[in-house]
Formats: structure tokens, sequence, C-alpha cells
């Protein structure tokens, strides 16, 4: 129950913050929320138990998209 709950948290925020990437015009701000966008998914891919897929997102994600 607790699991679904944090899954569905997660999932809105990954939601808000791809909502957010598509409707700010400032090249930093976008930036800055693919690296949110990322984190969020990492941390998603967790609770999924994947946490070799969730390091390697953080990785990529944050280390070299941004």
């Amino acid at each position: 129950m607790i699991d679904t709950a944090i899954n569905i948290i997660l999932f809105v925020m990954l939601v808000a913050t791809a909502l957010a990437v598509v409707r700010t015009k400032s090249l930093f701000a976008i930036v800055m929320l693919a690296g949110v966008f990322s984190l969020l998914s990492a941390l998603l891919l967790v609770t999924l138990d994947a946490v070799d897929v969730a390091f390697t997102e953080a990785a990529v994600g944050a280390g070299i998209s941004t």
C-alpha cells in the first residue's frame, strides 16, 4: 500500500517536471529541470527494485546530460 502511494507520488512529480520542461523558455531552467527529472526517474526505479538501472539513469541522466 505504501509502495503504491510512493510510486504514484513520484510518477505525478515526473509528469509535473516534464510539463515544466516543455513550458519553460529559459535554457538554464530546462537543463536544471532535466536533472530533476533524471533524479526523480532514478528514485522511481529504486522503488521498483531496479537499482542497477537506477544507478545507470543517475550516472547518464544527471552526469552526462546536464
